[in-house]
């Protein structure tokens, strides 16, 4: 095999690595000309940059959310619980975007989900709405689990069989989390025995769909 060969397959095989890492593909020679699609290679490159957040309920996936999202502040405005808030600078491409942080306001799981109801930029749709976190419960945190006597998360939780109690110890089923927070945001222990992890941090959650 000549060395004309061997490049042609080295360029061959760099093309396909370039596809499949979503890399741009450098300028052919004149008479083989292949046109760029901007918007697509602009929505690669910001998947590559996306922060896990937690969205208000309804969102479509992150990739999608962000290019829909106008930052009108309907869904803001019309929580009667102010749970939905801004994504802060520090989270660059995500910033200003509508968030929940349980810790300061969780999701109160409106029946009406006015939030939806408010998007006008289909940004947050009415399909496939709960999950929007996952919680877990950090056993060496947890009061009941380190010997002392505590059932708030359980009493708190507004989903029945979410968390139930074991001689008095809570567990957390995640099949029925909606990861609304409520348990993090009422959990009394010196050091919060509840993370609620947005979804894209926990990796048995499916994707949304668009």
């Amino acid at each position: 095999m000549d060395d004309s060969n061997r490049f042609t397959r080295r360029q061959l095989f760099g093309g396909f690595l370039q596809s499949q890492l979503g890399l741009p593909t450098p300028s052919r020679p004149s008479g083989s000309e292949v046109t760029t699609d901007d918007k697509a290679a602009k929505v690669a490159r910001s998947a590559r940059r996306l922060f896990p957040v937690i969205r208000p309920p309804g969102a479509v996936d992150e990739a999608t959310f962000l290019s829909r999202c106008t930052k009108c502040n309907a869904c803001v405005d019309i929580c009667p619980h102010d749970a939905i808030t801004h994504a802060p600078l520090a989270l660059r491409s995500a910033a200003g975007t509508p968030i929940i942080d349980p810790a300061k306001s969780p999701c109160r799981m409106c029946e009406d989900l006015p939030c939806i109801s408010a998007c006008p930029e289909q940004a947050l749709l009415p399909i496939d709405i709960w999950p929007i976190a996952t919680a877990r419960l950090l056993d060496y945190n947890c009061l009941a689990h380190q010997g002392s006597f505590c059932t708030v998360c359980e009493e708190q939780c507004p989903v029945p069989g979410a968390i139930t109690l074991s001689e008095g110890k809570p567990t957390i089923h995640a099949a029925a989390c909606t990861g609304c927070g409520i348990c993090h945001f009422a959990c009394p222990a010196p050091t919060n025995a509840i993370a609620v992890m947005p979804l894209a941090l926990d990796h048995g959650a499916a994707p949304k769909p668009s």
